[in-house]
């Protein structure tokens, strides 16, 4: 990932994040069609059939219910509380994420704006 400061942010301090992806599951789209919005989990949360528990989604998502992922190109991130203005611009490398894909036989859709897989 590459991240750029904005020029408006106040200076020393860090980005916090490392990642960024929004996400459903077929149980959420019968129910309210909400997403969900986090960080990508870590290899250490990746479980042999579900995201585990407690990790950077919070709870158990089974991979055969993950309905529709989408990993932006581009995100902005603005910690909230601080006394000073903090901004950075992250840009995630879809296009590596979309080989690695390609090599593991994933289907996904890639545009300008993001990497998803859409499983529905």
């Amino acid at each position: 990932m590459k991240t750029t400061e904005s020029e408006f942010s106040a200076p020393g301090a860090e980005s916090r994040l490392r990642s960024w992806c929004s996400w459903t599951t077929f149980g959420r789209l019968e129910r309210d069609a909400g997403y969900w919005t986090a960080e990508l989990p870590l290899v250490e949360e990746l479980g042999e059939t579900y995201v585990n528990d407690g990790g950077t989604w919070g709870q158990p998502f089974s991979y055969d219910d993950i309905a529709h992922i989408i990993i932006p190109r581009r995100f902005i991130e603005e910690p909230f509380g601080q006394a000073a203005f903090r901004q950075w611009t992250h840009e995630q490398d879809i296009h590596g994420l979309a080989g690695r894909l390609d090599s593991a036989g994933v289907r996904y859709h890639i545009s300008d704006y993001a990497l998803e897989a859409k499983l529905f």
